[in-house]
């Protein structure tokens, strides 16, 4: 089967100029895990999910490190503290979305996409034609419903 069969021909989209509370309130009203980002031709440019927004209520923990010498060493990463406390600080989904996103095509077989899926721990992938604009989303209701549809 190909996901132009199983997908979700509407997916919710953003601006990424929205809030972040506005898109929390979106992905509530349309209780899905996942906003597709579009620019005003419709073209994708980002993701923001519920992981995402779930950096909003926690505070960056500080990184381990040990003393060698008189130098610290970061065991847990600096980096990983710092992008942590960026999300904490987002105001819009500029900020807080994910930019490099695994897509699918309407052409892609549904069984590659969900092994993608399991493989890159992925509740939503936006589905793009060949230009790069958003003409769907496959997520893992679509797969459920798939299932509940076999006899």
């Amino acid at each position: 089967m190909l996901i132009a069969e199983a997908m979700n021909k509407y997916p919710a989209t953003i601006s990424k100029e929205l809030s972040i509370n506005e898109a929390a309130k979106l992905l509530v009203k349309y209780q899905v895990a996942a906003l597709t980002v579009v620019d005003d031709d419709n073209k994708l440019i980002g993701i923001i999910t519920e992981g995402d927004l779930l950096y909003k209520k926690i505070r960056p923990h500080a990184p381990h490190y040990v003393n060698v010498l008189g130098a610290s060493i970061y065991y847990s990463g600096i980096g990983e503290y710092n992008a942590q406390f960026k999300k904490l600080l987002a105001a819009h989904v500029e900020e807080l979305m994910t930019t490099e996103v695994i897509t699918c095509s309407p052409k892609d077989e549904v069984e590659g996409v969900v092994a993608t899926m399991l493989e890159k721990h992925l509740k939503t992938v936006p589905v793009v034609d060949e230009t790069n604009t958003v003409v769907g989303v496959f997520s893992r209701r679509d797969v459920m419903e798939l299932i509940a549809k076999e006899n």
